[in-house]
């Protein structure tokens, strides 16, 4: 921002808000922010436009970002641990992993999206998870999840049967696509008949992704650990765990009391003596 010319006051007056409190600025909406910095909506997408980003959205990804670089509690998160460490001491390096991946997804997130795509988990006639990997536990998780509260999800892990259940999909199912970088040729395979049917699509990515284009909705995921160089997923296991636990905590909340005792009920039948 600070190598941008020809900057109008109230540019510069956003620019300044930004920096003196960017956590509280990635959580806020334009009119708020016009509201708390006193400039226009106007003033903001114009900044935008100077940083050749394509939304407002875009710009918050961004300070995040760089606030991701300003992060000094762990020394390397790909490789957090150290062949010296004790066995306690490598829980407490992990244990900064997760807090610091949680909070980067926190921050990243947009809490009208939240309500947007809980509409749409409400509405929709049929919830269809599309993944592919290790990201497949975590969706059968989230399928086993919302199985408790008898809301049914569909999660297929052989690529024939997810073309075969996007092809049946319709504007009235939604589709929640889990792709960290958009590499796989199924999943862009399936967004593409996706959007052809005109069912709406959820995105649970990472910032950089060109599947972006095509959801309806998105969610991105941490993206603070290399995809190859590194011991192991531990940031991009957690991000997903808690995004999709997230969804499902947002959805049981909506009808918390039939949704608590129906799991009571559901356990209390199946434990019951012949």
């Amino acid at each position: 921002m600070h190598q941008l010319k020809n900057l109008t006051d109230t540019e510069k007056a956003l620019i300044e808000y930004i920096e003196k409190d960017p956590l509280n600025f990635i959580q806020m909406k334009p009119k708020e922010i016009a509201s708390q910095a006193y400039i226009s909506v106007a003033s903001i997408y114009r900044l935008i436009s100077k940083l050749e980003l394509d939304g407002f959205n875009d710009l918050k990804v961004a300070v995040n970002l760089s606030l991701q670089q300003k992060r000094e509690n762990i020394e390397n998160i790909d490789y957090p641990i150290l062949p010296t460490d004790s066995h306690y001491e490598v829980m407490l390096r992990l244990k900064k992993v997760y807090e610091n991946t949680i909070q980067d997804t926190l921050d990243l997130i947009d809490p009208e999206t939240l309500v947007c795509i809980s509409q749409l988990m409400n509405q929709s006639a049929a919830i269809d998870v599309y993944t592919s990997s290790a990201n497949l536990y975590f969706a059968l998780n989230f399928q086993f999840q919302m199985q408790e509260i008898n809301v049914p999800i569909q999660v297929y892990e052989d690529e024939y049967r997810q073309g075969l259940c996007a092809a049946n999909s319709d504007p009235s199912h939604l589709a929640l696509v889990i792709s960290f970088g958009g590499r796989s040729e199924n999943i862009k395979r399936i967004c593409k008949i996706l959007k052809n049917n005109q069912t709406p699509i959820v995105l649970i990515t990472s910032t950089d992704n060109p599947l972006i284009e095509m959801a309806n909705e998105l969610i991105y995921m941490s993206g603070i650990e290399n995809h190859y160089d590194k011991i192991s997923s531990f940031s991009t296991r957690m991000t997903l765990l808690y995004i999709l636990d997230t969804l499902y905590a947002i959805y049981f909340k909506q009808n918390y009391e039939k949704n608590t005792q129906y799991k009571k009920d559901t356990y209390h039948k199946m434990t019951l003596q012949k």
